[in-house]
């Protein structure tokens, strides 16, 4: 579907070349959630919500993906290679 403000937006610069059709803004005091806010229904405090929330994501992933990191350079310590499982190496532990 075409979104004449998106496109516009989009045409304006290409530092807008991304730019979602739809937020998802989280629910806050007596609001629900939004899963799929049009953008150009959007105030600037949804955007903030709707960044927060982002940012917690990327923080989670990018959390998980610093623990598995460690997980394998242990178990390549310990030995492990390739197609070696972690409950094959870390279960040799007593």
């Amino acid at each position: 579907m075409l979104n004449p403000l998106l496109e516009s937006l989009r045409q304006k610069s290409m530092l807008f070349a991304d730019l979602p059709e739809t937020v998802r803004v989280p629910g806050h005091g007596d609001h629900p959630a939004i899963n799929a806010l049009p953008l150009e229904e959007a105030s600037i405090d949804d955007l903030d919500l709707a960044l927060q929330a982002l940012d917690h994501k990327i923080t989670a992933a990018r959390q998980q993906a610093l623990v598995l990191q460690r997980l394998r350079d242990q178990a390549r310590i310990r030995g492990g290679v390739d197609s070696d499982t972690l409950g094959a190496i870390f279960g040799r532990e007593d």
